[in-house]
């Protein structure tokens, strides 16, 4: 039986909308895992809903690369493609340095106590080892940033197709005791380069920061073959 995480409707969400991001959430965050078989029957059984949305949100899934479907086999959730993850890093790298150049030249006081908020709140997560919603938090770090930078359609457009990238990072948090602090202590010197508009370690550790997911591919690979294609 699949395991999904559930969560109440948004205001105003369709069913539609509701199954597709249930699913797409579930993925990402790696409660459906990748290789594993689910179908429409059980998916709309979980979700009380009928079969036609999650129909629908599986064809959405399926466009986004998050589902494989395999005539006469079944629907199953998509292999992480590192070769996807290793083009995607050019594009972050490339996007992050110039965001983060911007942000050490000049980043708005509202958007500034924005990050040190965040910051905060990611330091109770370190202690506590929350992984679910630290992971959430270094996202919402990067969207400040960017829309600090007035550059809030570009984060959102690369979060639409990193999604092998997310996948990994989710992966990579999980799969080490001290990968929460590592990542925190990073998170800090982003910080602190905005705060004290030093953007030579701005793109140092901005580089280091997103370069990480790469150096560990190769670990994750032999930690979780099967997880990957």
């Amino acid at each position: 039986m699949t395991t999904l995480t559930l969560s109440l409707f948004k205001e105003n969400e369709s069913v539609r909308e509701y199954a597709y991001r249930t699913l797409r959430e579930n993925i990402l965050k790696l409660k459906l895992k990748p290789g594993d078989k689910i179908s429409e029957k059980e998916i709309s059984d979980t979700l009380s809903i009928s079969r036609t949305p999650v129909r629908e949100a599986f064809i959405r899934l399926s466009q986004e690369q998050l589902l494989e479907v395999l005539p006469q086999r079944g629907t199953y959730i998509s292999k992480i493609n590192t070769s996807q993850i290793a083009e995607f890093r050019f594009l972050r790298v490339t996007l992050e340095q110039a965001v983060m150049k911007l942000a050490c030249e000049k980043f708005p006081p509202e958007y500034q106590q924005k990050i040190i908020d965040c910051l905060e709140e990611q330091s109770t997560c370190v202690k506590i080892k929350n992984y679910s919603r630290f992971f959430e938090l270094d996202n919402g770090m990067h969207s400040i940033i960017f829309s600090g930078c007035e550059k809030p359609n570009i984060w959102q457009l690369m979060q639409n197709t990193n999604l092998n990238y997310i996948r990994s990072r989710v992966l990579d948090l999980h799969s080490k005791n001290n990968e929460i602090d590592l990542l925190f202590t990073q998170h800090q010197q982003i910080v602190e380069a905005i705060l004290n508009h030093d953007s030579v370690l701005g793109n140092k550790i901005i580089t280091e920061h997103i370069n990480k997911v790469i150096g560990d591919i190769e670990e994750l690979k032999t930690i979780y073959p099967d997880y990957f294609e």
